[in-house]
């Protein structure tokens, strides 16, 4: 794969995350299910997720429940992401295609 198609697939998977947050009970999901659907729709191969949810989390589109967990142990944790108040302005407005994120 090259770089534009790599850049490409990962600014899918990080949509793919927020447009799930935003079905979830008050915007907010539990990783591990997040990472299962990800894995049963192809679209990871490895159910840790935390280079994606580092990247959101560093955008400040998401945060965890627990303030113990980070992106990083999520999955291994149990965490529970939730989208921030800026994530969900950000999914309102439509997105931006210089950020990475392909809604």
């Amino acid at each position: 794969m090259d770089f534009e198609k790599v850049g490409g697939h990962n600014a899918a998977v990080r949509g793919y995350i927020l447009r799930m947050l935003v079905k979830g009970y008050h915007n907010t999901l539990a990783v591990r299910r997040v990472s299962n659907c990800l894995v049963r729709d192809g679209l990871v191969s490895d159910p840790d997720i935390w280079e994606h949810l580092k990247y959101l989390y560093d955008m400040g589109f998401i945060e965890f429940t627990n303030r113990k967990i980070t992106p990083d142990t999520a999955y291994e944790q149990d965490g529970v992401a939730r989208l921030t108040t800026k994530g969900v302005r950000f999914i309102e407005n439509g997105g931006d295609p210089e950020s990475g994120i392909d809604l």
